[in-house]
């Protein structure tokens, strides 16, 4: 029997355990719903689903914010405080997980709430047809009206949650327990350092030959058993997931018994960006495939620690494992077979290490490269912020990207497509999620450095393609533990350290300044 069907002590508690795997059941469909709206559903069935998940999460905020839940979450609590020998820690984080889901829940009124999901599923089409288009006003109009909301959620939370201000109040979401003014820290000790590491690293790899292009025509359906087959690899299970295609932008998320990983359609002229896609959503696929299912289920204590945990995951196999020179060596003489291209020197080891170790600042945040990414994250992050803060005006977004993308980068876009339109995630309402790319980049060289001390011959194993036991160890100590502890907890725990900058800045001078 699983932990979440035993009776415990405690009545109530035993309840809300019920309540919550029902709630946990019906936000599986609506992840279910969501990849379905991504790669299968009919272009008909547009209007009905917008309708049929924005009454899902009103049914969800229905079964989690009422009188009996609150009368159940004290009596609870009141338990715990008389008994606390009959909690086990697993227990306690469980009911802590759902006080904080019930009180985030009770902040947004019903109406609100289907609103808000109305709007994150209507963003990924009109961002899809503003790309297409090259088309601000398209944008303008969806952005306001999220910004909108996203304001009076902000407010609410704010109040509740005693924030700094209202990005700090949406940035908790997506980085628990990590403050604004932490977060500007971090940032600004990364900013120093890498205005001065940018230029020395161009400056060494200008004297060097420019590597070959990959330009080639490598049909999709090679590149999608490539990516295919690399999963494997690492130890993601087919049997509860699967990998697929869409028009719109990849996303993260799924279930731990439906993990449908989703990439941007494949580029017959680039495999190398279909391969760091997949390897990223690979990262996200076996943290989710990860937690603790079997025990916990649907329970809040079995999901997990955030974005900023999940893009480490996303981060420790695209850019730690996937930018290794073994990864190439392992990689290479598999790929000239694949794409008939024997002695190929575009397809060879070193060229394709050079190739995704070349630091070249660019407009494309998904394209970037390892050093110049983070400064398309504090781009990002400054606008939002100030955007959240009404400290900017929607209708001079584009103008602001653009100067402020140059007095970073030293680069112009060439329209809006290069620049505001890109990215998806403030058309989905997801304002303070992109702290978490960086955060998630700290994180995962602060792991990468334990896995090489504790994983016997990492190097050898890479350069194998004996993946499986990287995926274990991220499993054992990080994915296997749902909520049951925080993240500096966590990482404190199994490092010794709590989240720094220092593990990444350590990272990017051994890799590109050293011999790493």
């Amino acid at each position: 029997m699983s932990r979440q069907d035993q009776e415990h002590a405690c009545k109530a508690y035993t309840e809300l355990k019920s309540r919550f795997r029902d709630v946990g059941r019906l936000e599986a469909i609506g992840e279910v719903l969501g990849r379905d709206f991504l790669t299968a559903m009919p272009e008909g069935a547009y209007k009905s689903r917008l309708a049929q998940i924005a009454y899902l999460y009103r049914r969800i905020q229905q079964d989690l914010v009422n009188k009996d839940v609150q009368r159940l979450i004290e009596d609870a609590q009141d338990h715990e405080e008389a008994y606390p020998n009959l909690w086990s820690r697993e227990n306690h984080a469980n009911l802590r997980e759902m006080v904080r889901v019930y009180y985030d829940h009770s902040l947004i009124g019903e109406e609100l709430m289907e609103h808000n999901a109305r709007i994150i599923n209507e963003g990924r089409r009109n961002h899809k047809a503003a790309m297409e288009r090259n088309d601000w006003h398209i944008a303008k109009r969806h952005l306001t009206e999220v910004l909108d909301v996203e304001k009076r959620i902000a407010e609410k939370k704010m109040r509740a949650r005693g924030a700094e201000g209202l990005y700090d109040a949406l940035l908790q979401d997506y980085c628990p327990g990590c403050s604004l003014s932490q977060v500007e820290k971090w940032f600004g000790k990364l900013e120093e350092e890498l205005r001065i590491l940018l230029p020395q690293v161009v400056d060494k790899q200008s004297g060097r030959m420019a590597p070959v292009p990959v330009a080639d025509f490598y049909p999709a359906e090679s590149q999608m058993w490539m990516n295919e087959e690399l999963l494997g690899l690492f130890g993601f299970d087919f049997e509860r997931g699967g990998l697929y295609q869409t028009g719109h932008n990849p996303v993260e998320g799924g279930t731990p018994d439906d993990t449908r990983l989703v990439i941007k359609s494949v580029d017959t002229d680039n495999f190398l960006d279909s391969m760091k896609s997949a390897l990223h959503e690979l990262g996200h696929g076996i943290y989710i495939q990860g937690l603790p299912r079997a025990k916990w289920r649907y329970q809040p204590v079995a999901k997990d620690m955030g974005a900023a945990m999940h893009e480490s995951q996303a981060m420790v196999i695209e850019m730690m494992i996937g930018r290794t020179r073994e990864f190439f060596n392992f990689l290479a003489p598999r790929l000239e077979g694949l794409f008939h291209a024997m002695n190929d020197p575009a397809l060879r080891a070193d060229n394709l290490y050079a190739i995704k170790t070349r630091v070249r600042p660019g407009t494309d945040r998904k394209k970037a490269d390892e050093i110049s990414y983070f400064f398309h994250i504090l781009l990002r992050f400054r606008i939002e912020k100030d955007l959240i803060e009404s400290r900017m005006n929607i209708e001079d977004l584009p103008k602001v990207w653009a100067e402020r993308l140059h007095d970073m980068l030293g680069v112009f876009p060439e329209n809006d497509a290069e620049a505001v339109l890109q990215d998806v995630h403030w058309f989905v309402a997801k304002f303070g999620y992109f702290p978490s790319y960086t955060i998630g980049h700290m994180i995962a060289a602060q792991l990468w450095e334990k896995m090489q001390t504790d994983i016997p011959k990492i190097f050898s194993r890479i350069e194998e393609g004996d993946f499986v036991p990287l995926t274990q160890w991220l499993t054992k100590n990080i994915h296997a533990k749902g909520r049951i502890y925080s993240m500096s907890e966590l990482l404190n725990d199994l490092t010794g350290s709590a989240p720094s900058p220092d593990f990444l800045l350590a990272h990017l001078e051994n890799r590109y300044l050293g011999d790493g």
